[in-house]
């Protein structure tokens, strides 16, 4: 059975076991219909094929964009990766959903939820209820209370958390290093941060820039904030997605005079967008 937010997040950092702690957050489904998925050792792949690159350019790493993290396990793993490299280096980790909060409705009722009020699950007397709807639910009927409940607590949700009558936490794991060399943000990488621009000498964005999430035009846009948050040339990018099968495909780029990209190292046959990186050219003053 699951665990429940409540107990989850009063445990121990000491005992928390990353198994577990990965299958908790595996069982929370995002307002975009995305889910918290990670797994450790994850692109173990990717750090074997790239480090003789890393380690060449240990001196001049750092800062770095991990982007849309999930819950930053395999930031953590990046930050151990780095410093074996020889690089010193501190961590910017962004995702769209990092805050949350366990509000209490009624005795015996609490809702693990984001800062909108959606929730994330229902704890009721330590059973956990997904909010979620399935397929099969459809089938079931079973999709209706799931929907009306979504409806009829959200606001509820919303006011509570705007009134302070909840426990705030984050979506991340508690292997963190207490160095504080990794920063969490909530960040959309469509949309440009200022704070973020000539900031970077490595952006990674690992499992989130694929066409299975978004069109050309969409990682366009991704690929031109990316180019916007590196420092400048001989700035790396890497771009990865890790397949059912557990298996990587990635390409590590470097950064251009001129502003183009081009390619290092692939691993697995090159990221599926990775002619998209490579006609990347920077706007330029006159339009």
């Amino acid at each position: 059975m699951t665990v429940s937010a409540s107990k989850f997040y009063s445990s121990g950092t000491d005992t928390t076991d990353v198994s577990l702690e990965s299958a908790f957050f595996a069982k929370l489904k995002m307002r975009n219909g995305t889910f918290k998925l990670t797994q450790p050792s994850r692109f173990q792949e990717l750090e074997v094929a790239f480090r003789p690159y890393l380690e060449e350019r240990a001196g001049s790493l750092r800062e770095i964009l991990d982007v849309g993290v999930s819950t930053g396990l395999t930031t953590v793993e990046l930050a151990r990766f780095l410093k074996d490299c020889g690089a010193a280096a501190g961590i910017v980790a962004t995702d769209l959903f990092i805050e949350a909060h366990i509000v209490e409705l009624a005795p015996d009722f609490r809702v693990f939820c984001d800062p909108e009020g959606w929730p994330l699950q229902y704890d009721v007397r330590g059973i956990t209820v997904r909010p979620w709807v399935r397929r099969l639910d459809y089938v079931t009927l079973a999709f209706i209370p799931l929907m009306l409940g979504r409806s009829i607590l959200q606001p509820r949700l919303r006011s509570r958390i705007r009134a302070g009558m909840s426990r705030p936490v984050q979506m991340i794991t508690r292997s963190l290093p207490s160095n504080g060399e990794i920063v969490f943000i909530e960040n959309d990488i469509m949309c440009r941060s200022e704070r973020f621009i000539h900031r970077f000498d490595m952006v990674r964005a690992a499992n989130i820039l694929n066409t299975g999430y978004f069109s050309s035009d969409q990682i366009h846009i991704a690929i031109e904030n990316i180019h916007s948050y590196l420092r400048g040339p001989g700035a790396l990018l890497m771009i990865a997605r890790t397949n059912r099968a557990r298996e990587n495909a990635g390409t590590l780029f470097e950064l251009n005079g001129n502003g183009s990209f081009a390619v290092l190292k692939r691993v697995g046959g090159g990221s599926e967008i990775e002619k998209l990186v490579l006609e990347f050219r920077p706007a330029t003053a006159d339009g």
